[in-house]
């Protein structure tokens, strides 16, 4: 301790409170979120993108940048490669991704609460949500996109408000103000960066432009010319952020990532043109993902601070950043799901957290007898009670029995009703390698990627697999198609996965081996024996 640097006794022992509140955190994260992390079944798009990582895996030069060619930026895909090396059971690994980034972005989230001002209650409270709310938990606990575009516009978030906070006086000494402009010239690198990243993780990013373009609003103390100078410092972090989503141009499946824009939105022009009149209907479908996921006294918090005394600028920038990220997707969306408006969090969950520390510090103040603040402050805790134990339900669930969740219909269908629903592959995968012990087997899958055959192969990739062949050959089954006989013929077993609704071939009944079935009456996903 003699010898201990100074900056080191200031953190370590000047902080102790801080650093083990945090560590607390971080402990309950990892607790909450690495415990049956593989209990909800592998999801269409997590089969996808783990196959497209071990695709990369085993041909590298081939299939670097092939997410290109389905409309996704390849960042993500990237990451779960060496994960795929370190875990025995690929769907963990591809998860794990999930885990380690919403762990980075629970402690961003008390990064930005802090750079708006927060103090350290409310950076705790932060941290504690981003554990907690069902938004951040369920979809940290996925191998899919959304959490890591998530993370990146929180640091994107976070330059921006260190960029346009910084403050510059013409009155004060050259070198002060040259040191300032540096200070914001690395905040808007630092910005761009986190920009850039975020589109080479999910194209939707380019919808914060105009959250980014309102951010030099905020402080009330700026000058005209300051927020003229900040606007052209968040122009210039975009720009930065445009120019490395640009160099995927290296890849000439760079055209490819606007192909299928028009399978999930509408073009701006039907839109404009009164397309809007259809889309605006969903808004209050939207606003109960967000009720279900944020729970009703998040949002409420966020909405009732544009009513704040202490923070009315910093709550309006929040609110204001939320709705204009979401406009586009509301105005635009064809299929919307819960997830796309994951980035919304940012705001909702920093905004509810600073007005619960606003709340309290009033309640003590104000209330004029021990009666009165004792009265108000436990509304209060039990308010934030109702939140954490809803979310601790949910939690439970999980763990326990997915297929329970109280989660939004269109997110039950994906996830546990549906064809998208992995609900079986682990059953069907154990059946396979079963036989295969005992003779060479084929097997033929519905669809040619998504659940099947991607949620199967993942499960054979790296392993002995000479006796096991699987091959997707389309949807719906109505017969075999010659291509599967000629690749299968010297297997000495020659099996059907399939789900229920999308089967129209006709098999007698006998050859129907295996069976399993999705919660309540949904489509159950089957092994037919077609050795012929």
């Amino acid at each position: 301790m003699k010898h201990m640097p100074s900056f080191v006794k200031k953190y370590f022992l000047g902080q102790s409170t801080s650093l083990k509140v945090t560590l607390f955190l971080v402990v309950l994260y990892l607790a909450t979120h690495l415990f049956s992390l593989a209990a909800l079944p592998v999801f269409a798009d997590e089969a996808i993108y783990i196959r497209w990582a071990q695709l990369i895996l085993d041909e590298p030069l081939r299939y670097f940048f092939f997410a290109l060619n389905d409309g996704k930026t390849p960042l993500f895909i990237w990451l779960l490669v060496p994960l795929q090396l370190v875990f025995s059971d690929q769907l963990y690994a591809g998860r794990i991704l999930g885990v380690g980034v919403g762990l980075l972005q629970m402690l961003s989230l008390g990064w930005l609460t802090r750079v708006l001002g927060g103090k350290q209650k409310a950076q705790w409270l932060v941290m504690l949500m981003g554990v907690v709310l069902p938004f951040w938990f369920f979809h940290h606990r996925l191998a899919l996109i959304d959490g890591l575009l998530s993370l990146f516009l929180t640091w994107y978030v976070i330059g921006l408000a260190r960029l346009v906070t910084i403050p510059i006086s013409d009155k004060g000494l050259n070198l002060v103000i040259v040191r300032c402009q540096f200070t914001k010239f690395i905040a808007a690198i630092w910005a761009g960066f986190a920009f850039g990243l975020a589109l080479w993780t999910k194209l939707p990013a380019i919808l914060f432009i105009p959250v980014a373009l309102v951010w030099p609003l905020w402080p009330s103390h700026k000058t005209k010319k300051e927020r003229w100078d900040n606007l052209v410092y968040v122009c210039g972090s975009l720009a930065v952020g445009l120019v490395i989503f640009a160099s995927l141009r290296i890849s000439p499946a760079f055209g490819q990532l606007f192909a299928r824009g028009g399978d999930f939105l509408f073009p701006l022009s039907e839109v404009l043109g009164g397309k809007w009149r259809e889309t605006l209907p969903s808004l209050p479908t939207y606003i109960g993902y967000l009720i279900t996921y944020a729970h009703p006294v998040t949002l409420t918090l966020l909405v009732i601070g544009l009513f704040s005394k202490q923070r009315t600028r910093t709550q309006h920038i929040l609110f204001w950043s939320a709705i204009l990220f979401a406009v586009p997707i509301v105005l635009m969306g064809k299929v919307v799901y819960a997830r796309y408006f994951l980035p919304i969090m940012i705001f909702a969950t920093v905004g509810s957290a600073l007005y619960w520390e606003e709340l309290f510090e009033t309640q003590a103040v104000a209330a004029k007898s021990m009666i009165t603040k004792t009265i108000s402050g436990l509304i209060l805790a039990l308010l934030l009670a109702n939140v954490i134990g809803y979310s601790f339900n949910f939690m439970n669930l999980a763990w326990n029995d997915p297929n329970q969740l109280p989660l939004v219909s269109s997110d039950r269908v994906q996830y546990l009703t549906e064809w998208s629903s992995g609900h079986g592959i682990i059953e069907a995968r154990d059946f396979i390698r079963t036989e295969a012990s005992q003779g060479s087997v084929a097997v033929a899958t519905e669809g040619f990627f998504g659940t099947l055959p991607d949620g199967l192969l993942l499960y054979f990739h790296r392993r002995p697999t000479e006796n096991i062949y699987i091959e997707g050959i389309g949807q719906p089954i109505r017969g075999i198609p010659d291509f599967f006989k000629v690749s299968s013929a010297k297997y000495q077993k020659k099996y059907l996965v399939v789900n229920s609704h999308r089967m129209f071939m006709e098999l007698d009944k006998s050859r129907l081996l295996q069976e399993y079935c999705r919660p309540g009456k949904s489509p159950c996903l089957q092994i037919w024996d077609i050795t012929f």
